[in-house]
């Protein structure tokens, strides 16, 4: 159960960014689709972004490989013993077969408090989850 009972939280993705368009040299960005999947006290969310059939058109280019802003909740309900929060990325091609993106996935357990914050590259060192080989991501647990 959770530390207090009836804590709440709510997952918010704050941004995406591209490390590796998975497009050939000539070309300069990658369209891609997200997925979510969040877990915690019983409930699953899952939601795909942005909305079907839209995608997000994503450089590499160290100038505009970023979508910033996002600000989209992916998940608010009952904080368990546990909060599971996986993200899942594909880059999709017309002439072949779609590429998939390091798969994220993350387990916080112990007091509820010990979960809430920003969760984003470099802010745990060099080998930071948010921080993986293709794509980086940032979200926020916070209580609701």
């Amino acid at each position: 159960m959770s530390e207090i009972g009836g804590n709440r939280i709510r997952v918010i993705l704050r941004w995406i960014q591209i490390k590796d368009n998975k497009e050939a040299a000539w070309d300069d960005e990658g369209e891609f689709r997200f997925r979510s999947k969040v877990s915690s006290g019983g409930e699953t969310t899952e939601l795909e972004f942005p909305d079907p059939p839209a995608y997000w058109s994503i450089s590499d280019h160290p100038r505009r490989n970023k979508v910033d802003k996002i600000d989209k909740v992916l998940y608010e309900g009952a904080a368990g013993d546990s909060l599971v929060v996986e993200l899942f990325g594909i880059e999709l091609d017309n002439l072949s077969k779609n590429d998939v993106l390091e798969d994220y996935r993350r387990e916080y357990t112990g007091p509820v408090s010990s979960w809430v914050g920003v969760h984003q590259p470099a802010d745990e060192g060099g080998d930071d989850p948010e921080n993986m080989s293709d794509w980086r991501v940032c979200y926020e647990i916070e209580m609701a």
